[in-house]
């Protein structure tokens, strides 16, 4: 007995909402992010081009090399990431200063629909450190991570770990800074201050990272969605072939 049109989509949304329930129960709202994003990658900032209000980038492009590829729809070495205007959570980076190696960050990029790329508008970046035994880090903490003073939750609390850093962005000027706010921004963001440098002293090894993230990734840990998602479009199939075989 052929079953009826009603009773498929009765299944058909039992196995939606099945598929649901296992993304949201298993996706960390980072991980959410990354599956959200066309990209994402490591990547090391080359330049900057942006139009300035007032000391403020209001348009523009920065350029980046890729450095490790966690998601991508083909091999990407170079590409561009633009922002326009002033949001809540904006996607620009800072100049890089010449002479110095650029600074690196781990991106969360939509396709721009000219050409290019766009940042994730619940945060397109989060800054990653080279550790002092060469194991890449993001700094801890930041905004892009959440929570309060961008500590994030408990599940990224738990993979911060005491960290040295060299190269770009281990030692921040601070100069700018009285004496009093910079012992202030030390202690919100968990550095320690060296003569008139702030030092981050606290990080997540990017391996551990990845591990928090990884179900917003292309790889094998999301079998069980995808084998959930091929089960609906077997049911939706299913549900239209009832469609033409009662029109016939």
């Amino acid at each position: 007995m052929k079953r009826t049109r009603s009773s498929l989509q009765f299944v058909l949304a039992a196995m939606l909402a099945v598929t649901a329930g296992i993304a949201a129960a298993q996706q960390h709202p980072l991980a959410q992010r990354a599956a959200e994003s066309d990209v994402v990658v490591l990547a090391q900032l080359e330049r900057t081009d942006y139009e300035y209000t007032r000391g403020f980038p209001i348009d523009g492009r920065a350029w980046f090399s890729t450095l490790l590829a966690y998601k991508a729809p083909r091999i990407i070495e170079r590409f561009i990431v633009k922002e326009s205007g002033l949001k809540d959570i904006e996607c620009y980076f800072p100049e890089r200063v010449a002479g110095q190696e650029g600074p690196r960050y781990l991106l969360f990029l939509l396709r721009d629909p000219e050409d290019g790329w766009r940042g994730h508008p619940d945060g397109c970046a989060l800054e990653v450190l080279v550790g002092a035994d060469n194991r890449y880090a993001l700094r801890w903490p930041q905004p892009g991570l959440g929570g309060e003073n961008g500590r994030g939750d408990e599940a990224v609390q738990a993979l911060v770990e005491p960290m040295s850093f060299q190269g770009p962005r281990s030692r921040i000027d601070a100069s700018d800074l009285l004496a009093h706010q910079r012992e202030a921004r030390a202690e919100s963001q968990s550095m320690r201050v060296d003569g008139t440098d702030l030092v981050p002293t606290r990080g997540i090894e990017l391996g551990a990272f990845r591990a928090l993230i990884r179900d917003g990734l292309v790889d094998e840990d999301g079998a069980l969605q995808a084998r959930e998602r091929r089960r609906a479009a077997t049911l939706r199939q299913a549900l239209d072939e009832a469609d033409r075989s009662g029109d016939g």
